[in-house]
């Protein structure tokens, strides 16, 4: 399976499945520790808990609609998220 085929977002099903999937593998806490404690760029973030981009576009996506004060990354279209 291709990554554009992980991320589709035309299908709701597969949207709610990369929120579960992004919520089920990045901890909350871990990214709040590694903001607070390190001077990262949105890359290092990833990179520092093992993550993808997009993956990691899903996780602050979640962590901003429960109210957590995340910005989302200038590269990503605005759309790319929306349902």
């Amino acid at each position: 399976m291709q990554d554009d085929t992980l991320y589709n977002m035309t299908d709701n099903t597969e949207y709610q499945a990369n929120l579960f999937a992004a919520d089920l593998l990045i901890n909350d806490e871990e990214i709040k520790d590694i903001v607070q404690n390190e001077d990262l760029d949105y890359f290092g973030l990833c990179s520092s808990l093992n993550a993808t981009p997009e993956l990691m576009s899903f996780k602050l996506y979640s962590l901003t609609k429960r109210g957590q004060a995340y910005h989302m990354p200038m590269e990503i279209q605005s759309n790319f998220l929306a349902k």
